[in-house]
């Protein structure tokens, strides 16, 4: 399954940033803000964090920035290469420590990796590419002390904005899609089997050791990222939906749907 992951996301690493950096797409922009906001919540500035999918390390080089110690790991070369450029560019560099790996290579392999965090975050749905949340669970086991924190963000099942768009535009298979039994990601062409994931699925895996202390919708009133980039031309319209968006996204009733959904844990034992 890795191997069909880091495959189809090498294929598109030195074009990714084209669609979901923050400078293209302002639907990122205000995700990742919000993410940082979370992060900065619960795990104390100058902590040292596991991030497990690192993209093309903008999150990397951003956290960096704030204060942050970063261990940056990807399953896909392509992009891990793209973080190394992208770190040593930046003012930080001395901050972020890359590994090529993913989260079973993670768990599998962390005792002999000598490193030590104090807290891990996933941000944008790397974790969706896992079939299974069993290797997390056993990666936190090893890795997160007591107190620290996970944050993930991760596609739900329901995104009530996603199934409008699609509706609209008399496209019912794709308003449904993440409804099917077997989903699967299509990644320009690329296509793998993947899971979506909610707050249930997280408490079920995770266990009674690790509390979850945050849920809050990302993508309820703004857009799902994949349309992101033509809000670029009405920035007041995209405060106005962020605004509204912020004061919705954590209502018992709204915060577990969404294009993606946050997820703060605390480890308790």
């Amino acid at each position: 399954m890795d191997s069909q992951v880091a495959t189809a996301f090498d294929a598109i690493s030195h074009r990714y940033d084209e669609a979901m950096s923050a400078a293209v797409n302002p639907v990122v922009a205000l995700v990742r803000e919000r993410v940082y906001r979370s992060i900065e919540r619960h795990c104390a500035a100058g902590s040292r964090l596991l991030e497990i999918g690192c993209g093309t390390g903008d999150d990397a080089v951003a956290l960096a920035g704030r204060g942050y110690r970063i261990v940056a790991s990807d399953v896909s070369a392509g992009m891990v290469e793209r973080t190394r450029a992208k770190v040593a560019a930046s003012r930080c560099a001395d901050a972020v420590q890359i590994v090529g790996k993913g989260v079973g290579a993670l768990a599998a392999e962390w005792p002999s990796l000598g490193l030590a965090v104090d807290g891990v975050f996933s941000n944008l749905a790397p974790l969706n590419c896992e079939l299974s949340l069993e290797p997390l669970r056993r990666l936190l086991e090893q890795a997160l002390p007591v107190g620290g924190c996970l944050v993930a963000v991760v596609l739900p099942r329901i995104c009530p904005l996603e199934i409008a768009i699609f509706i609209a535009r008399g496209q019912p298979g794709a308003a449904l899609r993440r409804f099917r039994r077997d989903p699967v990601a299509d990644v320009d062409g690329a296509r793998f089997p993947m899971r979506y994931y909610g707050a249930g699925d997280f408490d079920r895996a995770l266990g009674p050791a690790f509390l979850r202390v945050e849920t809050r919708s990302l993508g309820l009133v703004l857009p799902p990222l994949g349309f992101g980039a033509a809000l670029g031309r009405v920035p007041r319209v995209t405060r106005a939906l962020a605004l509204v968006e912020d004061g919705l996204s954590r209502l018992p009733a709204l915060r577990r749907m969404g294009d993606h959904v946050l997820l703060a844990y605390q480890r308790r034992w």
